[in-house]
């Protein structure tokens, strides 16, 4: 949410200078895997929540906070712990410094919850392990706060393996998906894919998307929606593990009929020119993406 009128005064007296704040933090699992966001100023993931309002009880606040980020209505369970300290310190990007003490609980919402971005605070979430949070950018609070509520015994081990962000196109029209197949190479080896490439340093995901699109159908499109991410194991292919972010696209007009031919001159690859067919299938047909591509596509229709 916007800045609350009781935050908003105490800017005017103190300016940027250093707040301590009281929040709230929502530890939300499935099994063994943990609710995570990302900020629309930040590339590192971390834990919904906020600040508590005057005379506001911490619990609803958490359940405020949950369903201002995400649209969802949250069962708190019980008290994960109290966090504070320099990892808690923050400092936004109009100069705010913000000293956070924050209680987390660990909550539940429905399996089949729909994620409204209803306050404009997020632009992903993402549901992974303890492992796989380890290879993320993310928050210094939250390992802590993971850690402690993970189960019993439970540990996460960092792993060396190289991490690259990817993102990957749903463009849909008329109930049918956007998808190509290589030319040169065996369908067996590459299969039926979906616009999707490497997030470079200086662009954001959804930045990415709209690129990737672009150069690889020659057609523009807009970001809609984020689907969220998830990580994807290219071995035995590569020792490489994609943290793949999805995203829903759409295109002026498109004619669905179309089959077209694009393709890379110079492939970043270095190998020779490549070509590939571009076309539009039926969604009951988009079973057929390789590679785990069509993972978030159910997402993508709801």
């Amino acid at each position: 949410m916007p800045i609350s009128p009781y935050l908003s005064d105490l800017r005017k007296i103190v300016g940027h200078d250093l707040l301590l704040l009281p929040a709230v933090t929502a530890v939300i699992r499935r099994g063994d895997r943990f609710l995570l966001c990302r900020q629309t100023h930040s590339r590192e993931w971390g834990l919904l929540g906020g600040g508590i309002e005057p005379l506001e009880k911490p619990e609803d606040a958490l359940l405020r906070e949950v369903h201002e980020e995400i649209g969802v209505a949250a069962t708190v369970h019980g008290i994960v712990g109290a966090y504070g300290g320099e990892d808690l310190l923050v400092s936004y990007p109009n100069g705010d410094r913000v000293g956070y003490t924050t209680i987390a609980y660990s909550c539940s919402i429905p399996v089949d919850a729909g994620f409204m971005f209803t306050d404009g605070e997020l632009i992903e979430t993402g549901w992974f392990t303890r492992a796989e949070i380890a290879r993320l950018p993310r928050d210094r609070w939250v390992d802590r706060i993971i850690g402690d509520a993970g189960r019993p015994g439970e540990t996460a081990v960092a792993s060396q393996i190289t991490v690259v962000e990817k993102a990957v196109c749903y463009v849909i029209a008329e109930d049918r998906l956007l998808v190509f197949t290589h030319d040169d190479t065996d369908m067996l080896a590459t299969g039926v894919q979906v616009p999707a490439g490497t997030v470079r340093d200086d662009e954001s995901a959804a930045q990415a998307a709209e690129r990737e699109l672009f150069e690889e159908t020659g057609l523009r499109g807009t970001v809609t929606r984020s689907l969220g991410a998830e990580f994807y194991d290219l071995a035995p292919l590569r020792d490489e593990v994609a943290l793949r972010h999805f995203f829903r696209l759409e295109v002026v007009d498109p004619e669905v009929s179309a089959v077209w031919q694009a393709g890379e001159a110079d492939p970043a690859t270095g190998r020779s020119p490549v070509s590939w067919t571009c076309r539009w299938i039926p969604l009951t047909q988009a079973h057929v993406l390789a590679g785990g591509l069509g993972s978030r596509l159910g997402a993508a229709l709801r």
